[in-house]
């Protein structure tokens, strides 16, 4: 049962992923290019040296949305389908508990917007450590982050609302995901969000259960 669950909710979210995955990896070919131009325009001195004494992020400001970006797509493919075609009714009433069913779909988003986030980074710190220390690419690292974290907390989110039966309801918890994920992209330095990773994951844990409440809710009929 769960090996048929995690196959339906892969036939749902395979192009979405792959979307995603080619739009990762223009963007990681887009910034060794942007990398390249800085070094040959400015230097390496001129590059180290707006990293360590100005905090400047030195990959295309783009990232931060496109991991967010990510995680609302596959959102969208995985419960949008859910809601319009009525699977979702039932989807809960599969012979397991509906909260062991929820969890596998939401699950199973996670673990591939993990999978896609982790090979991001590791390609990204593979070729970044060529043109600098390891020092400026742990700072770049712990500055993207909390964008990465928004990617699937965007995801949590995303199914939130979508199980929503309501609709004015769904439109009350877009505007607290918004509020929420706002926090991911509060401006600071390198290493400011620290002391602030352990609220990062609290909103993800909130993001999370928040999709059980809304499945919930749908089950007994609120309109």
């Amino acid at each position: 049962m769960i090996q048929a669950i995690c196959y339906k909710e892969w036939i749902k979210t395979r192009q979405a992923l792959l979307l995603s995955g080619l739009l990762l990896a223009a963007y990681v070919a887009y910034a060794f290019i942007h990398t390249g131009q800085l070094f040959r325009v400015d230097g390496a001195v001129a590059a180290w040296t707006g990293m360590i004494l100005k905090g400047t992020f030195l990959l295309p400001a783009a990232l931060r949305w496109i991991p967010l970006a990510t995680g609302v797509l596959v959102g969208l493919a995985q419960f949008v389908p859910e809601m319009t075609e009525r699977r979702l009714k039932l989807t809960l009433h599969l012979p397991l508990p509906e909260t062991r069913v929820l969890s596998i779909m939401l699950l199973h988003g996670v673990v591939m917007l993990l999978a896609l986030y982790l090979s991001t980074s590791l390609v990204l710190w593979a070729g970044l450590s060529s043109y600098y220390p390891p020092e400026i690419v742990g700072a770049l690292a712990w500055q993207a982050l909390p964008w990465f974290a928004a990617g699937l907390s965007g995801y949590l989110f995303t199914a939130w609302a979508c199980v929503e039966p309501a609709w004015r309801q769904r439109v009350m918890n877009a505007l607290v995901a918004v509020g929420a994920l706002a926090a991911c992209y509060i401006d600071g330095k390198a290493g400011s969000y620290l002391p602030f990773l352990p609220w990062l994951a609290v909103i993800a844990l909130v993001a999370f259960r928040a999709p059980f409440h809304a499945a919930a809710r749908f089950k007994e009929g609120v309109q």
